[in-house]
C-alpha cells in the first residue's frame, strides 16, 4: 500500500509541475535556434568586461540556456568594437566589454540581440560613456 501512495505522489507532482516545465518549453521552442544548432556549450570565459575602455549592458528577454549565450557571445564577438561578451543566463543580461575608442550604438546593439533570436529590455552604459 505504500508503494502504491509513493507511486501515486510522484504521479500527481509530475501532472502538478508539468503545466509550467511545457510553457517554459514552449516559450524557449519559439526561438530561432538555427543560429546555434552547430554549437557546443562553451564556458563564459571571455576577459573582464570592468577592464574594458566601456561597459555596455544590455537586459535581455530570452535568454534561458548556455546555447542561447554562445549564440549571443558568436554574434557580438563578430564585431570589431568589442573585446568581450560575457551572459549571465540568472539576470538575462548581457555584458559587452568595448575596445578603447571603440563605439557601438544602442541601435545596433539591439538590431544584434533581434538577430540572436531575443528581445532587448534596456542598455546601461557604464563609467566612459
Amino acid at each position: 500500500m505504500k508503494l502504491i501512495k509513493t507511486a501515486f505522489a510522484s504521479v500527481a507532482l509530475s501532472l502538478l509541475a508539468a503545466p509550467a516545465m511545457a510553457e517554459h518549453h514552449m516559450e524557449h521552442s519559439k526561438m530561432d535556434h538555427s543560429a546555434h544548432a552547430d554549437m557546443v556549450a562553451e564556458p563564459n570565459t571571455d576577459a573582464d568586461p570592468a577592464t574594458s575602455a566601456q561597459t555596455v549592458t544590455a537586459k535581455v528577454n530570452g535568454l534561458v540556456c548556455d546555447f542561447c549565450a554562445q549564440a549571443v557571445r558568436k554574434v557580438f564577438k563578430k564585431q570589431d568594437a568589442v573585446e568581450s561578451v560575457n551572459v549571465d543566463l540568472d539576470s538575462g543580461e548581457i555584458v559587452l566589454g568595448l575596445k578603447a575608442g571603440a563605439t557601438l550604438d544602442d541601435e545596433t546593439i539591439g538590431k544584434l540581440i533581434r538577430k540572436s533570436g531575443y528581445s532587448l529590455v534596456s542598455i546601461d552604459r557604464g563609467e566612459g560613456a
